[in-house]
């Protein structure tokens, strides 16, 4: 199977409603109503994504032939849930002690499983159809869930990302492409293809035991392997509750049985599922050359935010300049879309080089050598001045040599609408980063980082130093800010962006312990925006 390119909104109410909007939007269009960490064995091959279909007999009687078509319509689901529900292979786990600890603490989450779905709606089918088409068990199609909540921008402090929380070195061992224009890990066709192929060989490589395969994802082949002989177990009588695995992966494994657990029998429990349609949201289309998503966006009648929200692997504000690439597009949208690009003059399309800045360079030698203007690669580039530095890289614009021919283009093409990436905690300084590189990639101020990390701006940083940015993972780009003392005045606080038990319990004068006790939860537990985190014990107001 060719991996190609098919493309983060940041965790915060604004994008919530966007991509909300969106996936209505698609919904709406595509159909009238809705009912309802390195792998030691890299080299495997993706299994067709062709469905795998059953030859009819051509012998068979017209009775026959009438039987199988009742039971081929019986089996056809107007709920995605429910299509996933009788994919389950690991029922017989969800009894064990530690899922069902876990199905305590999730059975009435009821905001996770609503921001799950959100999030999920326009990659779930697809996900499901590949997952169906390896005959693999369905329970896999909730480990993005477990892993980064179903978001496609998910950024971990181990510097894992995307929806199935994969590093560089993982991702890059099943060909996932990663450059400076796309990162393949964002993107859910690309990623789901290569977290399966990573799935199939820990299976294969751990006895065929599905619930070790999910942990040796989370920690590491080598990780899982040291567990074994320290179990002293061998690979023909794999046990994962007895191995003595890290915490985290310990929590991991139940909390995804447990929400299995939950799916499996939703009426036990105080979970209501909003019904996603089995039937695909997007399309894929194949792009002529590389196409300016502003562009794309207006083509397709859908915002530049919206455009981005289903393509999420694309970093920058075009698509990459190597083809052959695709872009996700509403299904409803697609035929007009392709009609539309394949008819026009590609000289009309307006797209990106990126120009890496030497010594010697100049604004206005560059802007002459592109073909360019020096005014019109300050406003791309966003500076105040003609000073550049080198080693840093200016975007710059094919087929545009004028301000008047940007302003009759699209202001939202310019940098200030692209989707920074969404803010670590903290970031380790790499060779060719400077201040200002790593301000840009994640839309912050250079000024604030320094003043943050007490340095001067003008400070050379050095490879391998760490810069704490969490200050940002609360303030940048959110709409609520920190919540009044009115919001806890029954004892709950509500989750922003960036929280963590450790900050919410600092931030109330309670102990981490208190907070995990009182809500049930304990050190492994995903927190998320919008939850409410109990800050009082239970018979006690606020101090």
């Amino acid at each position: 199977m060719t991996l190609l390119p098919t493309t983060i909104p940041p965790e915060n109410q604004v994008s919530k409603i966007k991509l909300l909007a969106t996936v209505c939007f698609a919904i709406f269009l595509a159909a009238c109503q809705t009912q309802n960490t390195v792998t030691e064995n890299p080299e495997v091959t993706a299994s067709p994504t062709a469905p795998s279909l059953t030859p009819r007999d051509n012998t068979m009687s017209d009775s026959a032939d009438l039987s199988s078509a009742q039971e081929d319509e019986e089996t056809q689901y107007t709920n995605l849930w429910d299509r996933i529900r009788d994919g389950f292979q690991l029922q017989d786990q969800y009894t064990h002690p530690g899922v069902k600890k876990q199905i305590k603490q999730q059975s009435d989450n009821q905001r996770l499983f609503d921001l799950v779905s959100l999030r999920a709606t326009p990659f779930l089918f697809d996900i499901v159809e590949e997952i169906e088409n390896r005959g693999l068990p369905l329970e896999l199609a909730l480990l993005p869930i477990v892993e980064s909540t179903y978001n496609p921008n998910a950024y971990s402090s181990d510097h894992a990302v995307g929806l199935w929380q994969m590093i560089s070195a993982t991702a890059s061992s099943f060909g996932v492409q990663q450059d400076w224009w796309f990162d393949g890990r964002r993107d859910p066709t690309m990623s789901t293809s290569a977290a399966l192929d990573y799935l199939e060989a820990l299976h294969g490589n751990f006895g065929d035991n599905w619930l070790v395969a999910i942990g040796a994802y989370n920690t590491g082949g080598g990780n899982m392997r040291r567990a074994m002989r320290r179990g002293d177990q061998s690979y023909d009588d794999l046990d994962f509750w007895s191995l003595p695995v890290a915490l985290e992966t310990r929590s991991l494994v139940p909390k995804l049985l447990a929400f299995a657990a939950i799916i499996n029998d939703i009426d036990k429990h105080a979970i209501e599922l909003p019904i996603i349609e089995n039937k695909p949201v997007l399309a894929a289309v194949e792009l002529p050359g590389q196409i300016d998503l502003a562009q794309a966006a207006l083509f397709l009648e859908l915002e530049y935010d919206e455009l981005r929200d289903l393509n999420p692997g694309y970093l920058q504000w075009a698509t990459h300049p190597d083809g052959p690439q695709k872009l996700m597009v509403p299904l409803a949208k697609a035929d007009d879309f392709r009609r539309q690009i394949t008819s026009m003059d590609p000289a009309s399309l307006i797209t990106w080089d990126r120009y890496k800045i030497i010594s010697g360079d100049t604004l206005s030698g560059i802007a002459k050598k592109l073909g360019t203007r020096t005014d019109v690669l300050m406003t791309i580039n966003e500076l105040k001045t003609s000073r550049i530095v080198v080693g840093n890289s200016l975007m710059v614009p094919r087929n545009i040599s004028s301000l008047s021919d940007l302003a009759n283009y699209n202001p939202t093409a310019f940098p200030n609408s692209a989707m920074p990436l969404q803010v670590p905690t903290r970031y380790t300084i790499r060779s060719g980063d400077n201040l200002w590189s790593i301000a840009r990639r994640f839309d912050l101020r250079s000024a604030e980082i320094a003043k943050w990390n007490n340095f001067k701006i003008d400070t050379t940083l050095r490879p391998g130093q760490v810069l704490d940015l969490s200050y940002a993972r609360i303030d940048v780009n959110l709409e609520a800010q920190e919540p009044e003392i009115a919001d806890v005045e029954t004892g709950f606080y509500r989750v922003i962006r960036g929280d963590t038990i450790e900050r919410i319990a600092s931030r109330f004068k309670r102990s981490t312990n208190e907070l995990l006790k009182w809500n049930g939860l304990d050190n492994a537990t995903l927190i998320f925006p919008g939850q409410e985190i109990r800050v009082t014990p239970l018979d006690a107001g606020i101090n």
